[in-house]
């Protein structure tokens, strides 16, 4: 009798095309080893996992070696060598902790031997062949996903919230649209994780932070999955993502005690660039910024400055009017410039990256040339849009309807918490510098 290890490996592929589930191969092995008369001394099982996958990737793997090491078993079994690898180079790194234990192995359904010259060089015959076929199977896997592309249709199953697969498409869901919208529209109104799944909940969305910080990152939602353009129906556009991902990198946090500091995110030190943290005075009556990198010593920068909210508020509604006022006549003053019409350079681009696949499928050009060829024309369609948002007029309209007559007197009636997603809306950033002058930009 010997006390066996029993290792299983399938890969979602082969599971999905070859039916090599984990239950056929553990049974096959347990029914081996009754038959023979061994102790099964464990199982390993690595779901899910390439047979090209470095060993140090495979933890079921990893688990037995250190049985192995530890002298729990005297034989390891799986069923047929490509179960154990398909990669050369991997297999002697694995072979080579096997001979310094002393540690044999075997197949149930193929008969391998190696103890001669003969013997070994049938295993690396046979390695060889079943790491072509993997090489074979990983490109016709590859260019089917290529093709999905082509046709903006889903790669697998997984969708984002707010998105269902209907005829091989992706759709927005209408149970979830209008928590999805609120979760977005809430976000970009108040730089608030917390608020926005506040009210993606409210409209019947319950979202965990780490999901809620996942919806925030995928270019899904403004139409963009797996690195195809038009995949998904945005639910906002390529913009509004640029600004999130700018509100992320100056994102409020909750302060003790519920307080809210209505500039908290906006303001940084004019000197060394970080941010000021909001600060709450002795008697608890009145709120301050000043520069975290000064007072921790984390920067050399010299600002002391103390300034209070009341201050730079008063500030803001004293010059606010007048700098958006001044801002558009010096835009309208501005010579006129005909500007490219970077959608239609965008559209070609795009007719050009569905045209490679019919290049492909009549093999008139290779894999590697498709896949060079969209990537050039993706990284091109990539520096448009970034530059055509660079280039863009400054939109008023927002600002300016903010402003519109009597805003004071509506400002004034606002609570803290209405106030702050008031000057976040309005405001891209305040710096206050060490002689105590304020400088801000408007968000347009």
């Amino acid at each position: 009798m010997k006390r066996v290890f029993l290792y299983v490996r399938v890969s979602t592929e082969e599971q999905a095309l070859h039916g090599l589930s984990i239950e056929a191969q553990t049974a096959a092995l347990q029914s081996w080893a009754k038959t023979n008369g061994h102790k099964v001394a464990g199982i390993y099982i690595d779901a899910g996992v390439s047979a090209r996958k470095p060993a140090s990737k495979r933890p079921e793997l990893q688990r037995l070696l250190g049985d192995v090491r530890a002298g729990k078993g005297e034989l390891i079994v799986f069923t047929k060598l490509d179960r154990w690898f398909r990669n050369i180079a991997e297999y002697y790194k694995v072979q080579e902790v096997l001979e310094k234990y002393h540690m044999d192995w075997r197949t149930i359904h193929e008969d391998y031997d190696t103890s001669t010259a003969s013997g070994r060089l049938k295993i690396n015959i046979m390695l060889s062949v079943a790491q072509d076929e993997a090489d074979r199977a990983s490109e016709r896997i590859k260019a089917i996903n290529e093709m999905k592309r082509q046709k903006r249709e889903p790669l697998t199953g997984d969708r984002m919230p707010g998105y269902k697969i209907e005829g091989k498409k992706y759709v927005k869901d209408p149970a979830l649209e209008a928590a999805v919208n609120g979760f977005f529209r809430t976000y970009l109104a108040r730089g608030s994780i917390s608020a926005a799944m506040d009210e993606a909940g409210r409209l019947g969305l319950k979202l965990q932070y780490h999901r809620a910080h996942k919806m925030l990152d995928s270019t899904a939602y403004y139409g963009r999955y797996f690195d195809a353009d038009g995949m998904t129906p945005p639910y906002i556009t390529k913009e509004e993502f640029d600004m999130i991902q700018s509100m992320r990198r100056r994102v409020v946090r909750k302060s003790p005690k519920n307080r809210v500091y209505i500039f908290s995110g906006l303001i940084v030190c004019g000197e060394c660039g970080k941010r000021m943290g909001g600060r709450v005075n002795t008697n608890q009556e009145s709120y301050y910024y000043n520069c975290q990198s000064h007072y921790t010593r984390s920067a050399d920068c010299s600002n002391q400055t103390n300034l209070g909210q009341r201050k730079i508020e008063a500030f803001l509604l004293e010059t606010i009017r007048e700098k958006m006022e001044r801002q558009k006549a010096e835009l309208e003053a501005r010579p006129h410039q005909r500007q490219r019409d970077y959608r239609g350079e965008i559209a070609t681009l795009r007719g050009k990256i569905d045209r490679l696949k019919d290049l492909y499928v009549n093999d008139l050009i290779t894999l590697e040339q498709c896949r060079a060829d969209q990537r050039t024309y993706l990284d091109k369609i990539e520096s448009l849009q970034k530059e055509s948002s660079e280039l863009r007029a400054p939109n008023f309209d927002t600002v300016e309807r903010l402003l519109s007559t009597g805003w004071e007197v509506v400002y004034s009636k606002l609570e803290s918490e209405q106030k702050q997603e008031f000057w976040r809306i309005l405001i891209q950033e305040i710096r206050i510098y060490p002689d105590r002058h304020i400088e801000y930009d408007l968000r347009l």
